[in-house]
C-alpha cells in the first residue's frame, strides 16, 4: 500500500470543459489540495480529481473495455501470438504492470474521495450543493471499491485518511462480503444526495439514475458467482425498476438528425465519439466516462499539457491504414476483431449486428468505405433483397444466406461479390412469388475474407467532430458508456425472471428486442417479441446489446459459465478459423481453460504484497 500512499497528494491531470453549455466535472482544471483547504471551489476541484481516475489507461481509456476485460468470447486481438504478455490473454504473472496500476489508480480514487468526505462539512456553502458533492464522492468511492472487489476478490477496505493511519500501513484484505456491504451502503446514501438526470442534464456526472442503475449491477454481481447471495436478485429488481419508474430514460427510437441513415441503436455510440455535442445523450445514456483529445484542449486550456488517453475508435475501431493528417477519417489498425460466434448470435434483420461488427473497412484516404465481403443482387425488377456469404476457413464461399427476400422480383437477379480480397466465386439466384428464395453457389472461388476479418465498429472515427488536421492518430475524445438504459432494462428482466418467473421482465426484454429491429420499443411486435423468458434469452440478448462494452466477462463469471464458454470457443476456433487466425482467436480461451479457476480473479499485485505484510495472494497466483 505504500506506493499508493506516495502518489495520493500528487497534482492530478488537467482538463477542460467540453462545451459552453455543459461542463464535465471530470474534465475541469484541478489541483488536488489537502483537507486544510476549505473553499467551495476546492471541493469541486477535489471532486473532479475523483472523477479523473476514470480516464486512466487502465480504466476507461482502454483497460476496462480492452486488455483487462476483453478476454471472453466476443472479441480477440488480431495478430497476437501466445508469447505476448497481456491480461486478456491470461499470460500474465502477479507482477503484471497494468494490473498493478489498475489497483493503484482505484485506491488513489478512493483516497481522493476520503479526503473530500473528510473536509465536506468544514466549508460554508449551500446545503443542496454540499449534498450533491458528497453524494458523488460517496458513489465514486463505492464504485472504485466495486471494481476492486469484483476483479480482485477480498481487498483492503480503506475508508480512513492515510494521514490518520499513523505508522502502520499494513492493511489486511477484508472479506468480499464486507466490501460489498460498504458499496451498497455508500451507494444507497448517495442516491438521496445527488441530482436527478433532469437537473444534471448530462450523463458525465453521477445522478440518481447512475446510482440506482449501478446498484442494480452490483446486486446482480452479488447474486451470482462467487458470492451466490440470491436474495440480491430482489434488490437488483427494485433498483432497476426505480430507474424505469423515474421516466427519466427511454431507448432511442430515432437516429441523430445529422445521420438519418444510421440506426437508433447507433445513436448512443455516435454520441460517445462526439462527446455528446449533437445530443446530450440523457435519454438512453446514464453514466459515461468523459474524455478529451488534443483538438478539444483549446482556448485557455490549450497549454495545459492535458494527457490524452482514450483509444476507443482507434485500437477498437474500424480498420483504416491511412495515418495522414489529411485523411477524412482517423487511423485505426482494427486491432479488435469480433468472434464469429457473436456475429452468428444476431438474427436476420437485427440492426445491431452490422453496427457493432462492421461490414466494411476504410481502404485509404479517398475510398471511405470498402466492403469486407458483400453479396450484390441486381436486376430482376424487384427491390430490398439482402444476403450474406458464408465463407470456409480456407477462403471459399460455401453458401449464401438470404436475410431478406425483397419484393417485386419477376426474374432472378444477377449475383456478384465485392470484397477486400478473393475472386472467382459464381452464384445464381432463384425467385418465387416475387421474392428471392435462394442463391446457389456454382463456383466457390478462393481467398475471400472470413468473419474473422471483421473489426469492431461500435465507435467509428468517421463521426468524430474534430478537424482532421488536428486529429490525433492513435487517440480519440470518445466518451465511454459505463452504464446505459438498455442495460437497466435487461438487468430488470433478469432479476424479475429470478424473483417471479419473468412475467414482468419479458416486457423489459422486448423493449430492447424491438429497438434492435428498428421498431418502437413500446409497441408490441409479435414478429420479434418473446412471450416467455429464459436465462438463455437474457444471456444472448446481453451479448448482442452490450457487446464490447466491458460487461461480457463479468456476466459469464457471475453466471458461472465462463469455463464452459471458453471451452466451446476454443473448439469452435480450432474447427473453423483460417490458419492465420488460429492462434490470435484461441490463445485467450486455451489459456483460460488450462488455468481455470485461477483466472477468475486478477492477482493481488506482487509489489503491494511486498509493501504490505498483511496482504495475501489469490488462488494460483
Amino acid at each position: 500500500m505504500k506506493k499508493i500512499i506516495l502518489n495520493l497528494s500528487l497534482t492530478v491531470l488537467l482538463g477542460a470543459s467540453l462545451s459552453a453549455c455543459q461542463t464535465d466535472v471530470s474534465l475541469q482544471p484541478i489541483s488536488f489540495q489537502p483537507t486544510t483547504t476549505t473553499s467551495e471551489n476546492q471541493l469541486n476541484s477535489q471532486l473532479a480529481g475523483i472523477y479523473n481516475v476514470l480516464e486512466a489507461d487502465q480504466l476507461y481509456a482502454q483497460g476496462m473495455w480492452g486488455y483487462l476485460q476483453a478476454g471472453a468470447d466476443e472479441s480477440f486481438r488480431n495478430g497476437v501470438t501466445g508469447a505476448i504478455i497481456l491480461t486478456e490473454l491470461y499470460t500474465i504473472s502477479n507482477s503484471e504492470a497494468n494490473v498493478n496500476t489498475f489497483w493503484k489508480q482505484l485506491y488513489m480514487g478512493i483516497e481522493r474521495a476520503n479526503v473530500l468526505l473528510d473536509g465536506i462539512n468544514k466549508v460554508s456553502m449551500d446545503e443542496t450543493k454540499r449534498a450533491n458533492i458528497k453524494g458523488q464522492a460517496l458513489f465514486l468511492r463505492a464504485y472504485y471499491f466495486y471494481l476492486l472487489v469484483s476483479n480482485f476478490g477480498d481487498v483492503p477496505l480503506k475508508t480512513m485518511l492515510t494521514t490518520d493511519m499513523g505508522t502502520n500501513f499494513n492493511l489486511p484484505r477484508a472479506p468480499a462480503k464486507d466490501v460489498y456491504a460498504l458499496v451498497l451502503r455508500d451507494m444507497a446514501k448517495a442516491d438521496s444526495l445527488v441530482q436527478p438526470m433532469a437537473q444534471a442534464q448530462t450523463p458525465t456526472v453521477v445522478t440518481k439514475s447512475a446510482v440506482e442503475a449501478m446498484l442494480a449491477r452490483v446486486c446482480l454481481t452479488m447474486a451470482g458467482e462467487p458470492l451466490k447471495d440470491v436474495s440480491k436478485y430482489k434488490d437488483a429488481l427494485s433498483w432497476s425498476q426505480k430507474v424505469i419508474a423515474s421516466n427519466a430514460h427511454s431507448l432511442n427510437t430515432n437516429p441523430l438528425a445529422l445521420y438519418p441513415t444510421t440506426s437508433a441503436y447507433a445513436r448512443v455510440f455516435i454520441n460517445n465519439i462526439q462527446n455528446n455535442t449533437n445530443d446530450r445523450n440523457t435519454t438512453e445514456g446514464i453514466w459515461d466516462a468523459a474524455f478529451l483529445s488534443k483538438s478539444n484542449a483549446t482556448g485557455s486550456y490549450a497549454s495545459t499539457g492535458y494527457l490524452v488517453t482514450q483509444t476507443l475508435g482507434a485500437i477498437m475501431g474500424v480498420t483504416c491504414p491511412d495515418a495522414s493528417a489529411a485523411a477524412p477519417i482517423g487511423f485505426s489498425p482494427g486491432t479488435y476483431r469480433a468472434h464469429p460466434t457473436l456475429y452468428k448470435l444476431f438474427g436476420p434483420g437485427d440492426l445491431r449486428r452490422d453496427w457493432a461488427i462492421t461490414p466494411y473497412i476504410y481502404k485509404d484516404a479517398t475510398t471511405i468505405k470498402y466492403p469486407i465481403l458483400a453479396v450484390n443482387l441486381t436486376g430482376g425488377g424487384g427491390t430490398g433483397v439482402t444476403a450474406i456469404a458464408n465463407v470456409s476457413g480456407t477462403g471459399t464461399i460455401t453458401s449464401v444466406t438470404i436475410e431478406n427476400g425483397g419484393t417485386g422480383y419477376t426474374t432472378a437477379p444477377t449475383v456478384s461479390f465485392s470484397a477486400t480480397a478473393g475472386s472467382g466465386a459464381v452464384a445464381t439466384a432463384t425467385v418465387a412469388g416475387g421474392i428471392v428464395t435462394g442463391v446457389t453457389v456454382a463456383t466457390a472461388g478462393t481467398g475471400y475474407p472470413t468473419l474473422y476479418d471483421r473489426p469492431v465498429g461500435k465507435w467509428r472515427r468517421e463521426y468524430e467532430v474534430n478537424n482532421p488536421s488536428i486529429r490525433l492518430q492513435n487517440n480519440t475524445s470518445s466518451n465511454f458508456p459505463i452504464i446505459r438504459y438498455a442495460d437497466v432494462l435487461l438487468m430488470a428482466a433478469e432479476a424479475d425472471l429470478q424473483v417471479s418467473g419473468g412475467a414482468t421482465g419479458v416486457s423489459y426484454y422486448n423493449q430492447v428486442r424491438r429497438r434492435a429491429y428498428g421498431l418502437n420499443p413500446l409497441i408490441p411486435a409479435p414478429a420479434v417479441d418473446a412471450t416467455t423468458l429464459t436465462m438463455q434469452n437474457i444471456m444472448d440478448e446481453r451479448a448482442r446489446e452490450l457487446c464490447f462494452e466491458g460487461q461480457r466477462r463479468n456476466d459469464l463469471i457471475r453466471w458461472g459459465s465462463m469455463q464452459t464458454t471458453m471451452q466451446s470457443l476454443a473448439a469452435n476456433v480450432a474447427a473453423n478459423a483460417p490458419a492465420s487466425y488460429q492462434t490470435a482467436a484461441s490463445v485467450a480461451a486455451n489459456n483460460f481453460v488450462t488455468g481455470y479457476p485461477k483466472y477468475l480473479l486478477f492477482p493481488i499485485p506482487a509489489n503491494e504484497i511486498s509493501l504490505d505484510n498483511a496482504l495475501t495472494q489469490n488462488l494460483g497466483w
